[in-house]
């Protein structure tokens, strides 16, 4: 085996172990949001989960608007469209 594919394996090893410890991570997290009794989720992390994800959601939206990438009537329309995926305009999408 040469040199650059010795050097391509580890690349390669390294980043399946990243992966490995990112999915171990968010099973850790996920373990955590549920409640003690494991019965539900425990609301407060749930609600903390939600509110980072809106604010990231958001901050790319405007940046990304900001930038020109799209304008918001652009953005409206193929929320709305990817809204009825699912055969349903309800503003939500299937998890």
């Amino acid at each position: 085996m040469g040199l650059i594919n010795w050097i391509f394996d580890i690349y390669q090893h390294t980043r399946i172990d990243e992966a490995r410890s990112e999915t171990s991570a968010m099973r850790a997290e996920l373990a955590a949001l549920r409640s003690s009794s494991g019965s539900g989720m425990d609301a407060a992390r749930l609600e903390t989960a939600l509110g980072e994800l809106a604010l990231a959601t958001k901050t790319i939206q405007r940046l990304l608007i900001e930038k020109g990438v799209f304008d918001p009537a652009e953005l409206r329309a193929k929320l709305d469209q990817i809204d009825l995926e699912d055969g349903r305009a309800d503003g939500r999408a299937p998890i």
